[in-house]
């Protein structure tokens, strides 16, 4: 064990160690992403700021790139360096009083990935962990095909077939040569490449051949002039070396367009044009653009994927016909046998060509590009932040059309667009400031595209807030303004105190608009004040000023708010001087109504009131200082005519009366309302007067016309409100509309309608069986709610429901439907699934497999998923009833996920069957391992059982020892199986029968078994459910398996342990209790000492009275007593002189030490002590004899090794995945296999009875079978219950030894996982 995990901790020290690709410096570390991005972090500044400037300058004198932050998070990313350029990075923490330097680095991005791959061929595994072409602990399907170039060009000999074009033809192959291609499958392209030119014949007036390779930027390896003969073309194939990188297939189609097209680079203009392009996967940048450019020009393309390729993005590419121009093939090892297919289509869409008149033409019709054809004079204009105007002279000789394309200069995706060819300019928009572009102009003839105008332009930077104004300053608060910036979305506001005390922080805003109004602030204080205008992440340069604050003035500005009918607020401008009191006052204009009020001289508002409505009152504030003076400041308000009553409403009663509600038209003051009635026909108007505390009246109406109803408000000044009025008219009883049922489970429906027009108080809804035979039930439903679930209900049974509507006035008529309640649960919380867990249905679930007799549990090596091992003692039988709650729907998938271990027997067994109540089976799947088949059964009404089987090459990998996802599909006619989430075979089956209700489920028994406890098969289950459609196969992705994982359409594997490097693990196991020392000498026990008094508490003062602010009083003396409760937060008073200090209660004297008293009754067990050194091990004592039957045997001799096991068939190519996906499986592989490993050890020391669990192993060297094996009969796999022998009698315990003089040991520290290192 100790060199398995040995071999396993160095794998998982060589993937951390190459986890990262930065590089750490105290406190910067940096890392370079994808795409030559820059990573950098560094540790959180202590104390306070405003944020972080992190700039990156060239040390060539580049323009410099900055990126201001002002969040505090301690990280940024900077795109669009050059990997071969030297930089300087520098990170400060800004503050309010200027700028602090973090950190200062310079770097050059090549260096960093070179270190990088240096520590990581440092590692002591690093070769097997790199990109190298074979994979770390599987076999490569295939041989490599090895190239070199002292060898000759593979041998083509089979070929026979020769194509002799009646015309020219330039063929350019455009090959992907990205990261997911691989080392050794880039080779396997070579030789089908080879084998698609060799049946052409080369030669400048025959078939040329050029070649382009492409990954994050296109490479052309050579142009269609390069090479007269099919030797030198093979040959040049022959040295192709791989590039890496992404799949920017719509950048490498540009690229045909621009480099591989252009007159220079050799395309003739009588020779047909073939594009022939090869990829593995799907593109990362648009191709609709650049593929119709080259279509329009009549070139014919021709797409092969391998793969993972999409196939509807080859076939947007490629030309008519797509039966023949569009290929795909699952593997790179079929390239070859599609190689001799493809030459020959290719030599018949040029014949056709010639033939139909196609896009050869004689020189004449297509004449050579000339200098005629080149426009002149690009000139980039009108710059700004986000925008460039591009003009040109155009050619001569007017083209088809223009392809611009421009992308920042420092690298980045480029985009493209297409003009039409009379047009000779055009605006490009949605540009990054501050950014310099490339932009090629290029023209497209019928022959081609032509040279292309470039040119360098550099936008603007975005424009940064101007004429920054305080439009308006006051003692606490600031309103900014500015004119708008062009191109900005917002604007960010800082503000910082020009000289902070002690902990101040400024304070950051964005906004919309050009202004903001700062708050908070201090009187008598100046501020800095920062604006910048933001785009998205782009920001501009800043703009400041300074702003002070005023100090406090004398109270002035009188101001009126909250100005009612009846009361108003009048509000003045606070004084640094102290106030004793405002006496506030007011008078009418008449003179006929007057009134006084106070307030305290720390307020700035006092309320008016009771005031008369419509009237103008003149109001004086007086302020009293202390000392006796004062200051008058006069205003004057006039207040709001009476309010209306308001949201009338009117609610049919039973009978011919209504009720009208309204809002009171004031809180107060109204006398009485008055309501009058009036019928829109002929009739009388009635009225009547209510209380001004009410806001309801019963009216008697008729119920055959419409009424206006009118109320006005009479108050107790005398004023009356305007009237209000509404017309009513009678409302009829309508029922509810569009009554649905949706079932929600098996034992629900969800019933659902259209509330109608007018007031309901409820519904009622009653619902019974469909068939009439059961009782009816009813519920009623609260009137603003329009759908209820009903409970309780039977399975796969149909219920008819009405519902009727309630109101004040009666009942409507009731509305029916009927719906039926579902067979199958739903899986999903979204419902998107229905069918049944029998793992959880079953108990295979972590919280409940250890009551279960016969069943095992693992973590998996991929991901959170626990594996159950089904022994020969597992007899997993439940009731039908308990699962199927109705009966199985004749549409269904039963889907595992298993595997078949050495100790499953030979025999068929049934991984999942339903029996009847003899235990006669009439549903299930049966697995055959002597026959290497599968089997589904099922009762059918005209025959006993039918059977299908299924032995296929693809069915007996299930036999070779691994995991696999398996569906059995059941529709009305056939049985569809799925191996791996792969379509294997289709099978016709005749009507299935519905299997009994009654009756019982197991799972692994062997078909040869009778009875409720017969004997089980041996294997392993991680899944098990039946879905309750046959489509649920072509849906499932499979993405457990890591050989079918597609990372698109699959989530990333989880980690097999939750927990990092940065975080400790939860406690290991206890470990072996150590040899027992000698018992010490008891000693004699003191008495304990006597206890001192504690000092007596000091006396708590008394509280004074309440009142009115006074001047300050004399400091009263501190005494220390008991904490009070807290007191009503007051005013900010004056700081008064420190009390004096509280005197100390005396401490009580120790008591003496008293002798040992003698050793007392055994108490209550302590939590542990601190831990004493290891004492010496003691001798073996000799009071006892050694018992007689007591004596452990020798261990008994090792058997002899067994036969290996059938060799395992040979895994599905997997996708090829980064290093740090390489890492992560090497590294939750081996922490399951260290978890595993102390699962064992834990074992071994408490002697666990339960069955063994089937154990990850190391991989083996080249040979040696890697099947995991269980312990077999004869062998030492571990302790078992049927070989552990019969127990000794109990020896005689020594005499107990002296007892330690150290204390007891502390709790052990905080325990690590396996799988995450100190």
């Amino acid at each position: 064990m100790s060199a398995h995990l040995g071999v396993c901790l160095w794998l998982w020290l060589g993937v951390v160690l190459g986890r990262g690709q930065g590089q750490a410096s105290g406190r910067l570390r940096l890392a370079v992403l994808p795409e030559d991005r820059l990573q950098m972090k560094w540790r959180e500044s202590d104390g306070s700021g405003l944020g972080y400037l992190v700039q990156v300058k060239p040390m060539a004198g580049d323009s410099e790139q900055e990126v201001m932050l002002t969040t505090k998070s301690p990280k940024a990313t900077v795109g669009g360096l050059s990997p071969s350029k030297g930089y300087t990075l520098q990170i400060f923490r800004l503050t309010g009083s200027g700028s602090v330097l973090l950190a200062r680095r310079d770097f050059v991005i090549e260096d960093l990935k070179s270190n990088s791959v240096s520590r990581s061929n440092q590692r002591p595994l690093g070769a097997a962990l790199g990109p190298t072409p074979s994979h770390v602990g599987s076999p490569d399907p295939e041989p490599p095909v090895t190239v070199a170039p002292s060898q000759d060009p593979p041998s083509l000999a089979a070929s026979r077939f020769r194509c002799l074009p009646p015309t020219p033809v330039d063929m350019i192959f455009l090959v992907d040569g990205s990261w997911s291609i691989g080392h050794r499958h880039f080779q396997q392209i070579k030789v089908f490449l080879a084998s698609v030119i060799e049946p052409f014949e080369i030669g400048p007036d025959q078939v040329q051949v050029g070649l382009t390779q492409y990954s994050g930027d296109p490479q052309t390896e050579w142009e269609l002039n390069a090479f007269s003969t099919k030797e030198e073309v093979l040959g040049a194939v022959q040295n192709l070396h791989y590039k890496g990188g992404n799949t920017f297939t719509g950048l490498a189609l540009t690229h045909v367009l621009q480099e591989n097209l252009k007159p220079t680079a050799g395309p003739r203009p009588e020779a047909a044009k073939v594009v022939i392009l090869v990829t593995d996967g799907k593109s990362q940048d648009d191709v609709h653009t650049a593929g119709r450019v080259l279509k329009d020009l009549n070139v014919d393309v021709f797409a092969v994927g391998v793969k993972n390729a999409d196939e509807a993005e080859l076939r947007l590419l490629a030309s008519q016909p797509l039966d023949i121009t569009v290929h795909n093939v699952q593997d790179f090892p079929q390239l070859s046998t599609l190689a001799g297919l493809l030459s020959r289509l290719l030599c018949q869409q040029v014949q056709s060509r010639r033939l139909r008149g196609g896009p050869a033409k004689p020189a004449s019709a297509a004449p050579a590009l000339d200098p005629l054809s080149t426009p002149t004079s690009l000139v980039l204009s009108q710059v700004t932040s986000s925008s460039v105007h591009l003009s040109w002279t155009p050619a001569p000789r007017p083209p088809l059309k223009y392809l611009v394309i421009w992308r920042p200069s420092r690298g980045g995706v480029p985009r493209e667009v297409v003009v039409e060819g009379p047009s000779s300019s055009m605006e490009l928009h949605n540009l990054t400031s501050s950014t310099e572009y490339l932009v090629s102009v290029f023209p497209v003839y019928e022959a081609g595209a032509a040279e292309g105008l470039r040119g360098l332009v550099t936008t603007a930077p975005l424009p940064p807030p101007q004429a920054l104004t305080l439009a308006a300053v006051t003692p606490r608060t600031v309103r900014l303004t500015w004119q708008p910036s062009a191109g900005a979305t917002q604007y960010l506001v800082r503000c910082a105190p020009a000289a902070p005390q002690g902990e101040e922080e400024g304070r950051e805003v964005r906004v919309k608009l050009p202004e903001v109004v700062l708050g908070g602030l201090e009187p008598a204080r100046d501020y800095n004040l920062w604006v910048q205008s933001l785009r998205g992440a782009e920001a501009s340069e800043a703009r400041g000023i300074r702003a002070r604050t005023p100090p406090p003035t004398p109270p002035r500005h009188l101001t009126f708010s909250d100005v009612s009918h009846d009361s108003a607020r009048v509000s003045w401008e606070g004084t640094s001087r102290p106030v004793r009191l405002f006496r506030v006052s007011y008078v009418s204009s008449e003179g006929g109504h007057s009134g006084q009020t106070e307030a305290p001289g720390n307020v700035t508002s006092a309320t008016l009131g009771p005031l008369s409505s419509s009237t103008t009152y003149t109001v004086r504030v007086t302020c009293l200082y202390p000392g006796g003076s004062s200051s008058t400041m006069t205003g004057h308000l006039t207040t709001r005519k009476v309010p209306c009553p308001s949201q009338l409403s009117v609610t049919e009663l039973p009978g011919d009366e209504v009720r009208l509600e309204w809002a009171a038209a004031a809180a107060s003051g109204v006398l009485v309302y008055q309501i009058k009635w009036t019928p829109l026909g002929d009739g009388k108007a009635r009225e009547i007067s209510v209380p001004g505390s009410l806001g309801t009246a019963i009216l008697p109406v008729g119920r055959l016309s419409e009424y206006e109803i009118t109320i006005l408000a009479y108050y107790r000044d005398g004023a009356r409100s305007d009237p209000v009025s509404l017309r009513y008219t009678p409302l009829s009883r309508s029922p509810p509309s569009n009554l649905a049922l949706a079932s929600k489970s098996p034992s629900s429906l969800r019933v659902s309608w259209t509330p109608p027009s007018g007031r309901v108080l409820h519904y009622r809804l009653t619902y019974t069986l469909a068939s009439g035979s059961g009782p009816e039930k009813s519920v009623t439903v609260p009137g603003p709610t329009s759908h209820v679930t009903l409970p309780d209900l039977m399975a796969a049974t149909k219920y008819r429901v009405l519902v009727s509507a309630v109101y004040g006035a009666g009942e409507s008529t009731a509305v029916s439907a009927t719906g039926r309640t579902a067979a199958c649960p739903t899986l999903h919380a979204d419902g998107s699934l229905a069918g049944f867990d029998l793992m959880a249905a079953f108990g295979l679930v972590q919280e409940e497999y250890a009551s279960i007799r016969g069943v095992a549990m693992e973590p998996s090596a991929f991901g959170l998923t626990r594996t159950f091992t089904l022994f020969k003692d597992a007899q997993l039988t439940r009731r039908t009833s308990d699962i199927h709650p109705a009966a199985l729907p004749p549409e269904h998938t039963v889907g595992f996920l298993m595997r078949l271990l050495p100790d499953t027997p030979r025999e068929a067994f049934a991984l999942w069957q339903m029996t009847d109540e003899d235990f006669r089976p009439t549903l299930g799947v049966l697995l055959d391992a002597s026959r290497k088949s599968l089997t589904y059964f099922s009762h059918d009404p005209r025959v006993a059982l039918q059977e299908v089987t299924f032995d296929l090459p693809e069915v007996r990998k299930i036999f070779f020892g691994s995991f696999h996802k398996v569906h059995v599909a059941v529709g009305h006619s056939k049985v569809q199986l799925y191996v791996d989430c792969q379509k294997v075979a289709e099978r016709p089956i005749g009507e299935p029968g519905s299997p009994p209700s009654t009756g019982f489920v197991t799972l692994g028994r062997l078909a040869k078994a009778r009875g409720p406890r017969s004997s089980s098969a041996t294997f392993q289950l991680q899944m098990l459910k039946i879905m309750c459609s046959d489509t649920w196969a072509e849906e499932d992705r499979c993405c457990e398996l890591p050989g079918s994982k597609e990372g698109e359409t699959c989530p990333a594997l989880p980690s097999a342990c939750p927990c990092s490097w940065q975080t400790p693990g939860p406690p290991g196991p206890q470990g072996p209790p150590g040899l027992p020392g000698r018992n010490g000498a008891p000693g004699q026990q003191g008495f304990p000492g006597p206890r001192g008094e504690p000092g007596p508490p000091g006396q708590t003062g008394p509280e004074g009275p309440g009142g009115q602010q006074g001047s300050p009083g004399t400091q009263g003396r501190a005494v220390q007593g008991p904490v009070g409760p807290p007191g009503v937060k007051g005013e900010k008073g004056d700081h008064g002189l420190p009390g004096l200090q509280g005197h100390p209660g005396h401490q009580g004297a120790p008591g003496k030490v008293g002798l040992q008293g003698p050793k007392g009754m055994r108490g209550l067990e302590g939590s542990a002590g601190l831990p004493g050194p290891p004492g010496p091990r003691g001798f073996q004592g000799t009071a006892g004899p050694r018992g007689t039957s007591g004596e452990q045997g020798p261990p008994g001799a090792v058997g002899p090794t067994g036969l290996p096991g059938p060799k395992g068939e040979r895994g599905e190519k997997g996708e090829p995945q980064s290093l740090a996906t390489i890492y992560q499986l090497v590294s939750q592989a081996c922490e399951s296999a260290i978890q595993t490993h102390m699962l064992k050890f834990d074992s071994f020391l408490h002697e666990s009875t339960r069955p063994p669990m089937p154990i990850l192993e190391a991989p083996r060297p080249p040979g040696v079978s890697s099947e995991i094996q269980l312990p077999r009969q004869g062998g030492h796999g571990g302790p078992r219950p049927e070989d552990r022998g019969e127990p000794g009698a109990l020896s005689q315990v020594g005499s107990p030894g002296p007892q330690g003089n150290q204390p007891p040991g502390p709790h052990g520290g905080a325990g690590h996982s396996p799988c995450c290192p100190e």
